[in-house]
Parts: structure tokens; sequence; C-alpha cells
């Protein structure tokens, strides 16, 4: 019998926690499940509260909620991994975020489009909903835009959350599974995946699901997005270079130059245009995160150590 386990690490934000938790409890022509959550504030341990008081009020679907004491999402990652595995019954294993929530038919479709690709993990694109009016420019940066691609078998995903992957997979992973080195800057999802890609597994892909998340009104600024920017193509390269070495290393210093070079003479076509103009602007700020992940220099936007 299939039995998922929906793995949610958090920190201080136990509102969207509860959010989540709701749309969990009322999925439809789902399989059993156990929401295992990560709570890796210490202090105020208000995800564990949040889940225990949900709990106590009957909540439909067994929660394995605990504080994990060291700061840092890929200590809060791996002790999830672990409790997820130490469910016996467990087939598959689904991560989200604790500002998102799904739709009622969510880990129904996505389970069911899994079973079809033969995939060992499907995702699914995040529909992102501002808790306010939209930013003019959210249209023409691809930070909160879902990702789009066909349904079917894939050769590489990138993000963690609505994703379901088989237990296998997650077995087989050597620990840590989530390199802690990626604690502060992120792009852990990355890191996994890469090896993933190159052990061979497989990956699929649907867009029949519907998750969603939340964005709060100081994400909606140029700036915020700029910093977004910068630090996606500054964790990708930091991935890229940890996973690589010798001729590697010097075909991605090329790489990275040449496509900077190329964004930077590109830029004045954009001028007359203010949508080209952002996207243009985002180019360049995307290389340049990448030429300081090639010096060592990355961006801490999470805490921990």
């Amino acid at each position: 019998m299939t039995h998922v386990v929906i793995a949610v690490p958090t920190y201080r934000r136990p509102d969207q926690l509860r959010k989540l938790l709701d749309s969990l409890a009322v999925q439809v022509d789902a399989p059993p499940m156990t929401v295992v959550i990560a709570d890796n504030d210490r202090v105020r341990c208000e995800g564990v509260a949040m889940a225990e008081a949900m709990l106590a009020a009957g909540y439909p679907h067994a929660i394995d909620a605990f504080v994990v004491d060291t700061p840092g999402l890929c200590h809060a990652r791996n002790a999830l991994v672990d409790h997820a595995l130490a469910v016996s019954e467990a087939t598959h294993v689904a991560m989200l975020d604790d500002d998102q929530w799904v739709a009622p038919d969510w880990l129904a479709r996505l389970l069911a489009a899994h079973r079809r690709h033969g995939a060992d993990i499907t995702g699914a694109p995040v529909r992102y909903q501002f808790d306010g009016a939209p930013p003019h420019w959210h249209d023409a940066l691809f930070v909160f835009q879902p990702e789009s691609r066909d349904d079917g078998p894939t050769s590489m995903l990138f993000s963690l959350t609505s994703a379901v992957a088989d237990r296998r997979l997650w077995e087989t992973t050597p620990v840590p599974r989530f390199d802690t080195r990626l604690n502060q800057i992120g792009g852990e999802d990355l890191d996994l995946y890469t090896r993933w890609a190159a052990e061979g597994r497989r990956f699929g892909w649907t867009n029949t699901t519907d998750v969603f998340e939340s964005v709060p009104a100081d994400r909606t600024t140029l700036r915020w997005a700029w910093r977004r920017i910068w630090r996606v193509g500054n964790t990708d390269t930091i991935v890229a270079w940890n996973r690589s070495g010798g001729a590697r290393r010097v075909k991605l210093v090329a790489r990275t130059l040449a496509m900077t070079g190329a964004a930077l003479l590109l830029w004045p076509l954009s001028v007359l245009s203010r949508r080209r103009r952002l996207r243009a602007t985002g180019r360049i700020i995307r290389q340049f995160g990448r030429i300081a992940g090639l010096s060592g220099h990355a961006f801490k936007e999470y805490p921990g150590g």
C-alpha cells in the first residue's frame, strides 16, 4: 500500500504552516500520509507548537514535529529525510515549504504522474500568489514565474518543493544527503539533483498539479528581485564548481566569462523596451553572481552554520 511522507522544514512561520497543514488535511483520492515537520528555531519552536495544537484539535493525519537544534536549511532537510525513512510504512517522500499550500487533488495527481513517467522523482511547478498587488515587473523576470516544460521524463529538476520521490531513492543516497556547505547560501536541491543525474537517476515532470507559494510585500521590490537573481547565478556556479574539476572547471570559467560578455554587449539593444531592459539587466546581474561564485564569494541568505 502506498504511504507518503510529506516533509516540511519550517522557521518562524506558524500561520503559513497552518495554511499548508489545512490544505493537506483535505486531500482527495490520496493515500495515507504522515507529515514530518523540522522546526529549525530552537528558541521559539512555533512550528512544533502549531503542529501539536492541530493534532490536539483532531488533525486527520499523523504528524511528527521536532526541533532541529543546529541552524541551517541543509541540517533541517537532512533531519527530515531521516525522520521520513523512520516511518516504516512509507513508500514515497514529498517535500513542501512552510510558505506553500496545495490544491485538494495535489497529491493524487502528483503520484499518478510519477507512476506514469516511471521516474525516481517527479516535480511540478509552483505558482506564486502575491499577498498584495503584484509588482509591475513580475511577469518580466523569472523569479516569480512557474517553471514551464512538457509533461513526461526530463533530464533535470531544480527544486525539491512539490516533488515526490520513491523511498528507495533516499535510502540509496549517501549521507549527508544535503551538502551542509550550502546551509546559508541555498542551492542544496540543485546540488543533490546534480549528483542524482550523474548517477543516472530518472526525473519526471508534470503540469497537472497545483502548488501555491505566498509572496509577501517585502519580496516585491526590484532590489529584492535583483538580489535573488544574483544569488541564483551565484549558487548555480558554486554547485557546478564543487561538482567538477580539472578541464571542466576551465570550461566553466570560460563559459561564464563568455556569457557575461555577451550579456553586456546585448544590453543596449534592450533600452527601448522596459520589459526587455528588465530581462537584460537580470541576465547581467545573474552573470555577476556567477563570476562571484567562481571567486568563492557567496551571499548568505539563510541563517545557519
